[in-house]
C-alpha cells in the first residue's frame, strides 16, 4: 500500500505541477489521470471509467489566465482513487469528485501563492547571472511545492483511507445511492452546456442538434459522427474564399551579418523547454519563471558577459501569460529571433522585445485557448470518454495521442514560423480570415461530436406511471413519442441558459447535484429506463 500511495501522490503532483505539457497536460484531465491512477491501484478499468465519468462533467471547463473554475486535477486523481478505495461503482465517481474539486481550488490557490516566493528568489539569481539558480526556482522548488500541497494529501488518503471509505459507502442507503446515480447522469450536461456557450455561434448551433439527433434516431456512434463532422468541417473551410493579401513587415530587418547564430538544435531545445513554462505558475507573474528558464540556452549561446546574461534573464522575468504550447509558441520563436539579432548588433532595445511579447500575449491566448481548450480537448476527450465508458482501454490512449500529437506538431510549426518570419508572421495571421475559417471549421466538428455526446451521456428519464382505470400511461413513452431523448436535451438547454446568464459554474454544479438527488430520491427522474 505504501508504494501505491506514493505513486498516486506522484501522479497528483504531475497533474498539478504542469511540469512538461506533452506529458503532464493530458494528466490534468480526469479521463487520462483516472486511467493512470487505476493502473497504479491495480484496477485500470474502474479507474478509466471513473475518470471518464468525472471528465464528462468538466468537458467545457476552461482554465485561462490563471483562473480555476474547478480543480480538474484534484477531481480526477482524488475522485478516481476514492472510487477505487471505496469499491464504488464508477458512475458514483462524480459525486466524490465535485466536492473534492471545490476543495482543490483552495489547494491551487495555496500552490500559486507559495510559488510567488520562488519567482522572487529567481530575481536574485538573475541579478547575478546565475542560470543554475533559475533552473532550481523553476524545475525543482515549485514541484516540491506541488508535492506538498497535492501529493501529500493524496498519499495520506490512499495509505490510510481504504477501510474507512469502504465502510462509508456501505452505510449509504440504497435509495440515496440510486439518487446519486441520477445526479451523476445529469452532470455531463454542465460540460456540454459550457462548450455550447464557448463554441455556440448562432450560425453553427444547428450542427450540435445534427449530432444529437443523429445519435438519438440513427444510432450513430461518436466515431462515425466525428468522421462526418470532419468532412463537413473540411467542406466549410475550403468553401470560404481565401483572402489573398500580402502583408509586409513594416519594420524590415536590418541587413546584418549573424556572427552569433542559433543552430537548429538550439531552437528545438528552446521550444521543448518552453513547453514547461507553466511549471512555476504563480499569482504575481504567472509564466515568467518558466519562460525565463526556457530562454537560458538561447541566452548562454548568444551572450558571454555576466552583465549581458543578467540583463537578458531579467527581460524574461516580467509578467507573462499566454497559451503556451499550441499557438503561443510563436512568441518565444519571435523572441529567439530578436535576441539573435540583438546579440549581433541590431538596434533592438529591451523595451522592444518586452513590448512585442506583451502585445502578442492576448491575441495568441485568444486563438490558442480556442484551439486547445475550446475545440481540440473536448473533441478528443468526448471520443476517449465514449470508448472508456464502454470498457475500451484505448479511449484514454486515443485522447493522449490526439492531444499531445496535435500539441507537438502545431507547437513546433508555430515556433519555427515565429523564428523565421518574426512579427510579420503574426501580422499576416491576424490580418487574414484564416483564423475565422479554421475556428469555424473545427467548431462544426466539435459541436457535432458534443451533440452526440449529449445524446449518449446525459442520462435521465421520467419513470412516472399514471393509472387511468385499467390503463397505465408511461410518461417516458409519451415523451419519446414527441421527441426521443427530450429530457436529456431539455437538461442541456436549461443548463446552457444558466451559463449564458453568467451564473457561476460552481453554483450550477451544486444545483445539478441537489436537483438530481432530490428528483432521483422522489422518483421523478431515473438514471435508466
Amino acid at each position: 500500500m505504501f508504494i501505491q500511495a506514493l505513486l498516486v501522490a506522484i501522479a497528483a503532483t504531475l497533474s498539478t505541477g504542469w511540469i512538461w505539457h506533452p506529458i503532464t497536460w493530458p494528466m490534468i484531465y480526469p479521463l487520462f489521470s483516472g486511467f493512470i491512477v487505476g493502473i497504479i491501484m491495480g484496477d485500470p478499468i474502474t479507474g478509466m471509467m471513473a475518470g471518464a465519468t468525472i471528465n464528462l462533467a468538466y468537458l467545457g471547463w476552461i482554465t485561462a489566465g490563471g483562473s480555476m473554475p474547478g480543480n480538474l486535477s484534484v477531481a480526477g486523481v482524488f475522485g478516481t482513487a476514492l472510487t477505487i478505495l471505496a469499491k464504488a461503482d464508477p458512475s458514483l465517481a462524480i459525486t466524490f469528485a465535485v466536492p473534492l474539486s471545490l476543495v482543490g481550488i483552495l489547494m491551487w490557490q495555496l500552490q500559486m501563492t507559495i510559488n510567488v516566493f520562488w519567482v522572487h528568489k529567481a530575481d536574485r539569481y538573475a541579478e547575478n547571472a546565475d542560470t543554475r539558480g533559475i533552473y532550481l526556482m523553476t524545475y525543482l522548488m515549485p514541484q516540491l511545492t506541488a508535492f506538498l500541497v497535492n501529493g501529500v494529501p493524496a498519499f495520506l488518503m490512499v495509505y490510510f483511507g481504504g477501510d474507512f471509505f469502504m465502510s462509508l459507502i456501505a452505510g449509504i442507503p440504497e435509495g440515496l445511492v440510486n439518487a446519486l446515480e441520477v445526479a451523476g447522469g445529469l452532470m455531463p450536461a454542465l460540460g456540454i452546456a459550457m462548450l455550447l456557450n464557448f463554441l455556440g455561434k448562432t450560425s453553427l448551433l444547428p450542427f450540435f442538434f445534427i449530432g444529437f439527433f443523429a445519435s438519438t434516431y440513427l444510432g450513430m456512434g461518436l466515431m462515425p459522427i466525428a468522421l462526418f463532422g470532419a468532412s463537413i468541417a473540411a467542406y466549410s473551410f475550403m468553401s470560404k474564399p481565401k483572402e489573398e493579401e500580402e502583408v509586409q513587415d513594416m519594420e524590415e530587418k536590418a541587413a546584418i551579418t549573424l556572427e552569433k547564430k542559433l543552430s537548429k538544435k538550439d531552437l528545438i531545445r528552446h521550444w521543448l523547454l518552453g513547453l514547461s513554462q507553466e511549471c512555476a505558475y504563480n499569482y504575481e507573474r504567472l509564466q515568467a519563471t518558466g519562460t525565463c528558464a526556457a530562454m537560458v540556452p538561447i541566452i548562454k549561446k548568444l551572450y558571454t558577459t555576466k552583465e549581458d546574461i543578467s540583463d537578458a534573464l531579467k527581460r524574461y522575468l516580467v509578467f507573462f501569460n499566454t497559451e503556451p504550447a499550441f499557438v503561443g509558441t510563436i512568441i518565444p520563436g519571435i523572441a529567439a529571433s530578436m535576441e539573435e539579432q540583438k546579440a549581433n548588433g541590431a538596434d533592438i532595445s529591451d523595451e522592444a522585445i518586452s513590448s512585442l511579447r506583451t502585445g502578442l500575449m492576448g491575441p495568441m491566448a485568444g486563438v490558442g485557448d480556442t484551439v486547445a481548450q475550446g475545440i481540440l480537448y473536448p473533441t478528443a476527450a468526448a471520443l476517449g470518454c465514449s470508448m472508456a465508458l464502454e470498457g475500451n482501454a484505448f479511449g484514454p490512449v486515443l485522447f493522449f495521442t490526439i492531444y499531445t500529437g496535435a500539441m507537438l506538431i502545431l507547437g513546433y510549426y508555430m515556433y519555427m514560423l515565429g523564428y523565421r518570419q518574426g512579427k510579420a508572421a503574426v501580422i499576416k495571421v491576424l490580418s487574414s480570415n484564416m483564423i475565422s475559417r479554421v475556428t469555424d471549421a473545427v467548431a462544426i466538428l466539435g459541436l457535432m461530436v458534443i451533440g452526440a455526446m449529449g445524446a449518449e451521456r446525459v442520462i435521465a428519464n421520467v419513470p412516472l406511471h399514471i393509472v387511468i382505470g385499467e390503463s397505465t400511461i408511461v410518461m417516458q413513452d409519451v415523451l419519446d413519442s414527441l421527441i426521443k431523448n427530450i429530457v436529456p436535451l431539455g437538461v442541456i438547454m436549461a443548463t446552457w441558459q444558466l451559463i449564458r446568464k453568467k451564473i457561476s459554474a460552481t453554483y450550477v454544479v451544486i444545483g445539478i447535484l441537489i436537483v438530481g438527488v432530490l428528483a432521483g430520491y422522489l422518483g421523478i427522474l431515473g438514471a435508466a429506463i
